[in-house]
């Protein structure tokens, strides 16, 4: 009888500790702040075309749809050096609409990793400074310290993440968002 106790005890800890660990992956809590730190910690090892799989899958596919149209104009108006800067100059559209947009989107930032050494930003340091729930989103307010050859600015940025799967993945922010439109304007378009 005492072993019997003992064993649905023991399973009593064990669930209690499964069901208190649930949104724990590989020894860190999968929240909001977690991934911001993670998301940045990336940044500042293997750079931003590495960033790719923090993003939502919804989020990458927007940003490959608004894009390879820019990809398109460019090669139709005879011009392909962002095309070249971003994924090499083998690639050409019929390439992009059959990538994954992960690595659509972590190959489009190889345009970041193209700078001359001087340029190419160094993420410094970043600190968390709150979360704002809204809906299923969490807004993640943010001080980043970001640096480029001798210029250093630290800015307040906001990250928002949206739920997937059993974790959290960062959506498109305005900025990324305005981006295709930014790109076709500077191509007279």
């Amino acid at each position: 009888m005492k072993t019997s106790h003992g064993i649905m005890m023991l399973t009593f800890v064990l669930l209690l500790i499964a069901s208190q660990t649930s949104s724990v992956q590989g020894g860190r809590e999968e929240t909001p702040e977690a991934l911001a730190e993670e998301y940045f910690a990336v940044l500042q090892t293997e750079g931003m075309s590495a960033v790719g799989r923090f993003m939502h899958p919804d989020a990458l596919s927007d940003f490959k749809d608004m894009l390879v149209p820019v990809f398109r104009l460019q090669i139709e108006t005879g011009q392909r050096q962002l095309l070249s800067l971003t994924f090499g100059d083998s690639v050409e559209v019929a390439d992009l609409d059959a990538m994954d947009p992960t690595a659509f989107f972590n190959g489009f930032m190889n345009v970041i990793t193209a700078l001359p050494d001087g340029l190419q930003p160094s993420f410094d340091k970043l600190e968390v400074l709150g979360t704002i729930e809204e809906g299923q989103a969490r807004h993640v307010l943010t001080r980043v310290s970001v640096g480029a050859g001798e210029m250093a600015i630290t800015a307040f940025e906001v990250l928002s993440f949206i739920p997937y799967e059993d974790s959290w993945r960062l959506q498109l922010s305005g900025k990324m968002k305005g981006l295709a439109q930014q790109l076709q304007a500077s191509m007279g378009k």
